[in-house]
């Protein structure tokens, strides 16, 4: 059965990737592949147990030729619980690209949601 669900999301850059992730919101860098070009084509990160992966453009539509796009354009959100969420948002709403502000959804939820390096969209919700 089901046992874990790990985003594999499509970047133009791992260096570029990782260098958010860690710097930006505390990740950890897992494993790394470079390609036989030197550059990394892809890479896992973690933090409090969460995982998330990054595969390099290229490489990922030789994997999965159905992906093909003149560029990569993120389709996905992610949606992230948090407990430190106060605390969070004051060292994010500064540093990074606000893609929604501090605000409570229509199911009471505390809620904001950040740009990364590559467009892709993280909401961070209360806990």
């Amino acid at each position: 059965m089901y046992q874990q669900l790990t985003a594999n999301l499509m970047v133009d850059s791992i260096e570029e990737t990782l260098s958010f992730y860690q710097e930006k919101l505390g990740f950890t860098l897992v494993a790394s592949v470079p390609n036989e070009k030197g550059y990394l084509q892809f890479a896992i990160v973690e933090k409090d147990g969460l995982h998330l992966m990054f595969q390099e453009r290229r490489n990922m539509i030789e994997e999965y030729p159905m992906l093909e796009a003149s560029a990569t354009k993120p389709g996905i959100t992610l949606f992230i619980k948090v407990t430190d969420f106060d605390q969070l948002y004051q060292s994010l709403k500064s540093n990074v690209s606000l893609a929604a502000d501090l605000h409570e959804t229509f199911y009471g939820t505390k809620e904001f949601a950040i740009l990364d390096n590559s467009g892709y969209v993280l909401t961070f919700a209360e806990n």
